[in-house]
């Protein structure tokens, strides 16, 4: 299966190809302008590995939580292109694709702005898709509730925001760990989206839609 992925939840803008030699990816830390940016990328990494969209087998798209603009190109984006070669589509949470890389209890964080971040507790390991525990949701850092007694490790862009507090919040029984300079990668949403597949957790290109979990982003973003 040749699976072509993307993921554009933060100022990070990444396309990536899985086949069965492997995944090629493209990544770069852009800030803005996702839209004028994902196309190029897509075709620069199809001709790199000598493939043609007609080859694509399924798409996949980091679905968020993170940038509502970013969310709501790399969506369309995919959905266009699903449609267009009328495969399938696979939305993979760009906080399990953070976690995805790491091994035990993993704080996924995207920083959300207005002094919150979104994020995720995973049980990541043995190249399987990171387990869920609780709820994806977005916060502020003191309704943030960790185990008492954990090693966890802080993956995200809500951790370079945020180092100290999280920090803060390590005592004689949970140890914090963080990692710099962490973002979602489309190799990642590539990987996780061929366990979705074969899980049938595919969904029609029509259906398409990003994961905001602010469901007041817009408004939010229309008072500034």
């Amino acid at each position: 299966m040749n699976i072509l992925a993307l993921d554009s939840s933060t100022e990070a803008c990444s396309v990536a190809l899985l086949t069965d030699q492997g995944v090629s990816e493209r990544f770069e830390v852009i800030g803005r302008g996702h839209a004028e940016h994902l196309l190029p990328m897509i075709n620069d990494l199809l001709d790199e590995n000598d493939t043609a969209l007609e080859n694509i087998d399924l798409f996949a798209y980091g679905a968020g939580p993170g940038s509502f603009t970013g969310l709501r190109i790399g969506a369309a984006m995919m959905q266009g292109l699903a449609l267009a070669r009328e495969c399938k589509l696979v939305a993979v949470s760009s906080l399990a694709a953070l976690a995805f890389p790491q091994q035990g209890l993993v704080l996924s964080v995207i920083d959300a702005r207005m002094d919150q971040v979104y994020f995720g507790l995973y049980l990541s390991g043995d190249n399987v898709p990171p387990e869920l525990q609780g709820e994806v949701t977005v916060s502020s850092l003191e309704e943030i509730h960790l185990p008492e007694q954990a090693s966890i490790i802080v993956t995200g862009t809500g951790w370079d925001r945020y180092k100290d507090e999280f920090c803060q919040m390590q005592t004689e029984r949970r140890i914090i760990t963080g990692i710099d300079s962490q973002f979602p990668h489309a190799a990642d949403v590539a990987r996780l989206a061929l366990h979705e597949s074969v899980q049938g957790k595919e969904t029609d290109p029509a259906e398409a839609l990003p994961q905001y979990v602010r469901n007041n982003v817009a408004k939010k973003m229309a008072e500034r």
